[in-house]
């Protein structure tokens, strides 16, 4: 099982394979997976010693955590947009990604930093 540690690493790494991804058209489907998976890692990191063995489970515990309950339609929302692009063939925009990062990354990232241990 990953540390708390090794979550809030992969998020990061998501987070910059992102950016790497950003500017470059034909990627951006692969730029919201990668903004979608570095969420579901803070989220894990948050969780972190229990570990959800799938999605479904990971968004029961999101949506029956007092902490994590506010941040449910935006993790959906990201989710949502990566099964889009991986299954639906969806686009996005540089402006949506940007948006999506914003309005919904930063969102999460920002609720659950401070409640973890350094």
């Amino acid at each position: 099982m990953a540390t708390r540690e090794k979550h809030l690493a992969q998020a990061g790494a998501n987070r910059a394979f992102y950016e790497e991804l950003l500017d470059r058209p034909q990627y951006r489907d692969w730029a919201v997976t990668a903004l979608f998976y570095a969420a579901v890692h803070y989220v894990d990191a948050f969780l972190h010693p229990r570990h959800p063995a799938d999605h479904g489970t990971r968004n029961h515990l999101i949506r029956t955590s007092p902490l994590l309950q506010p941040l449910y339609v935006k993790y959906r929302r990201l989710q949502d947009r990566s099964q889009d692009a991986r299954y639906e063939c969806y686009d996005p925009t540089r402006e949506e990604l940007v948006r999506m990062r914003r309005e919904c990354y930063d969102v999460i990232e920002r609720a659950i930093l401070p409640h973890l241990n350094p």
